[in-house]
């Protein structure tokens, strides 16, 4: 990559629990099923953000996902490099612990647009899942793109 990534920290309490975006300024939504999960979270936030850090930047890193080639989505000379996470939720299905951190990249977008001249431009949604033997936060391999 020609520029490193810069995680971005968005001002504006979302108290409302609002769809935040960079134009709104609003933290991420967090999502959480109940407050043992929320606790949870809250326990292994580190880790769980290392592996978040790790799987899009190994995404961005990968040429065959993500270059600046003409027909290409996400292009990298459209983005500015930093980062922001939109949403955060957990939750139990079938006896398991699973959860996604939803993060958004900003891209340029010049004259005459209506969007801001920096404004979201991709979605990176990681996966996670809870190991409860090992106590740990796991990438179960999932990671979902979108253009935003």
């Amino acid at each position: 990559m020609s520029w490193k990534l810069k995680q971005i920290f968005l001002p504006n309490p979302n108290l409302a629990d609002e769809y935040p975006n960079y134009e709104n300024q609003l933290q991420p939504r967090m999502r959480f099923a109940d407050s043992e999960l929320r606790l949870l979270f809250e326990q292994h936030e580190a880790s769980i953000m290392e592996i978040v850090v790790r799987e899009i930047t190994a995404y961005l890193a990968d040429e065959s996902v993500c270059n600046d080639e003409e027909d290409m989505f996400p292009r990298r000379s459209e983005m500015t490099g930093e980062w922001y996470v939109g949403e955060i939720e957990l939750f139990k299905k079938e006896e398991r612990i699973w959860g996604s951190v939803f993060t958004r990249f900003l891209g340029y977008y010049p004259e005459p647009c209506a969007r801001l001249p920096v404004d979201d431009y991709l979605g990176l949604e990681v996966w996670i899942t809870y190991d409860p033997e090992q106590q740990v936060f796991l990438f179960d391999g999932g990671l979902d793109s979108s253009s935003i």
